[in-house]
């Protein structure tokens, strides 16, 4: 299946003419719950949803341990993930403080298997049921069931999914 877009206009406020502006963004086709995804796994693997649940949550307490040490945990091929700041900066060596930091966060990057698969993805548009085009059907989209999904707010035009939805 296909990553899936839709076509939104927008205003960057770089833009000093407010120029709008029209950008991809990104469609969800779902997401899937932890207790699916545990279910899954243990149909994989041949053991319990439960001990899957109890070995993922164990290693979610172990990493979060070690990034709290400040250390980055890789996950083999899944990938990285690395605790990292966005700080102001300041005029001296002297004016930079833990007051300085505006907010910590984790970083993921994806391992091999991720990267590959975000290569070979394909990428199709996508038209929503609610919006004005008209195609002469009764339907008004092109059978996406209607999927949409939030667009990345931070205004860098690129396919970032809105984590809320």
């Amino acid at each position: 299946m296909a990553l899936e877009y839709v076509v939104t206009k927008r205003v960057f406020g770089f833009d000093d003419t407010k120029t709008e502006k029209y950008v991809a963004k990104s469609v969800r086709s779902g997401q899937m719950s932890f207790s699916k995804t545990c279910a899954k796994v243990s149909r994989l693997c041949g053991i319990h949803r439960k001990v899957v649940d109890l070995v993922v949550s164990g290693l979610v307490d172990m990493m979060a341990e070690d990034i709290d040490d400040g250390k980055s945990v890789q996950l083999g091929e899944f990938g990285i993930f690395r605790p990292t700041i966005k700080a102001k900066s300041a005029d001296t060596a002297e004016g930079v403080t833990a007051s300085n930091i505006v907010r910590k966060r984790i970083v993921f990057t994806p391992g091999k298997i991720f990267q590959r698969t975000l290569g070979e993805m394909s990428v199709t548009r996508s038209i929503p049921v609610d919006t004005d085009y008209t195609d002469g059907s009764s339907s008004g989209g092109n059978g996406s069931g209607g999927n949409q999904g939030g667009g990345n707010q931070g205004g860098d035009g690129g396919l970032d999914e809105n984590p809320l939805g």
